[in-house]
């Protein structure tokens, strides 16, 4: 297990004495899993999906009619016939059974749409998570390259005082001050977007979004081995893949239930029926559709049919390709950090400082012009911004890759 030391502590503005609310990853994750909206939106379409089977069992409601025949009140039997009919209507058993089939592959396919969606949503809370971290720490380092602008400058003025320097050099140093204001309001945009970016994802009230939030220095992540890789994403256990797989299930069905409108609907009719004093019998009447409009109808959903079985399996080849894709985008994006990671640790971090030290101290004795102090200054500050890169990639790909793995990464 291997743990970096990623960012330092910030207070927010607005923190004055109040109690300090930290925001944990784990929290932030917990957050967005219940309060998501789009989330949310999914389960209770899943809600409906699950109980479509109800409005789906192919049994109409029954009718009830009342019948009189040869109604005459001035003859002595004011009719010739009063029937009262109770008729009902049903699907072929078989396409009923077909159709309730492909509702259930559905709900299937959805339920594991929706832990894709889970996956993905944990995905991007913890990279907009290492995001404000990042922006916090480029804010931090926005602050010391003010100090060593600041610093730079007040060499400049004392040699200018001196009579040594020129105004040409205290007028770069001006612009050299200029530009870490500059980098520092940057860093505090990054930081609101970050900030809030994360706070939508987990689904926070206007009124729970303060400055007095704060967030952990450091994250921990676990070491991942290729041959890990290889054996723990299958394709077959990815959630996306397997609602594909299932709403494949679900197409074949609705072919079936298509192909099984060829056969008829079942009508049932049950008759009290009177053909005068003293004749009161029962009769019963079955009636079957036929599909003669089998051009229009039928063979319509048919086609239908086919043509969505065969969009799901070019679906099924991308949401495949497409994984393998970012498997090995976020491989190589994680090796390429971490061997930028371990160059600066041991050997760019303690010679870029020694050499900005060195540059500023043979400057104000003389030794060095300012061009060669400004790069030694530039090659620290540069040094520093592409190790903060480089890590925050380094989180960000791991945190890709715990969607395939079905492993936590980044905690």
């Amino acid at each position: 297990m291997i743990k970096f030391l990623v960012f330092f502590i910030l207070l927010l503005p607005g923190f004055l004495g109040a109690q300090e609310k930290r925001l944990l990853l784990s929290h932030a994750v917990d957050s967005a899993l219940m309060n998501h909206p789009g989330l949310n939106q999914a389960r209770a379409v899943l809600v409906q999906k699950e109980n479509e089977w109800r409005t789906l069992t192919g049994i109409e409601a029954p009718e009830i009619s009342y019948f009189e025949e040869g109604i005459d009140s001035k003859a002595a039997k004011p009719f010739e016939e009063r029937r009262w009919t109770i008729s009902q209507t049903v699907d072929f058993p078989l396409t009923t059974i077909y159709r309730l089939k492909a509702v259930r592959q559905e709900a299937e396919a959805l339920s594991y749409r929706i832990r894709a969606m889970e996956n993905e949503l944990k995905s991007e809370v913890k990279s907009r998570y290492v995001e404000v971290l990042y922006a916090l720490y480029l804010q931090d380092l926005g602050k010391q390259q003010k100090k060593l602008a600041d610093e730079l400058y007040n060499a400049v003025y004392t040699r200018f005082e001196t009579g040594i320097g020129n105004g040409m050099d205290l007028l770069n140093a001006e612009l050299q001050v200029a530009e870490a204001e500059n980098s520092l309001s940057e860093a505090e945009r990054l930081l609101h977007l970050a900030r809030y970016s994360l706070f939508y994802l987990m689904g926070l009230e206007v009124p729970a979004i303060s400055y007095d939030i704060q967030f952990a220095d450091s994250l921990s992540s676990t070491a991942v081995e290729i041959d890990q890789i290889l054996a723990l994403s299958v394709l077959h256990e990815q959630p996306a893949y397997t609602a594909a797989l299932h709403e494949y299930q679900a197409s074949q069905y609705k072919l079936k239930e298509a192909k099984s409108n060829l056969l008829p609907d079942i009508r049932f009719n049950l008759y009290r029926q009177n053909y005068g004093d003293g004749f009161n019998y029962n009769g019963f009447e079955v009636g079957l559709s036929l599909p003669v409009w089998l051009p229009f109808g039928q063979k319509g959903k048919i086609r239908m049919a086919e043509a969505r079985q065969t969009e799901i399996e070019w679906q099924q080849k991308d949401i495949e390709l497409e994984m393998k894709q970012k498997i090995e985008h976020a491989w190589h994006g994680y090796i390429s950090s971490k061997q930028i990671i371990d160059r600066y640790q041991q050997i760019m971090s303690g010679k870029s400082q020694k050499l900005q030290q060195l540059s500023l101290e043979a400057f104000r004795l003389g030794e060095i012009d300012l061009l060669n102090l400004i790069n030694a200054q530039q090659t620290f500050l540069s040094n520093q911004k592409q190790y903060l890169v480089a890590l925050r990639d380094y989180y960000l790909e791991l945190v890709q890759l715990e969607k395939f793995l079905n492993k936590e990464l980044v905690y």
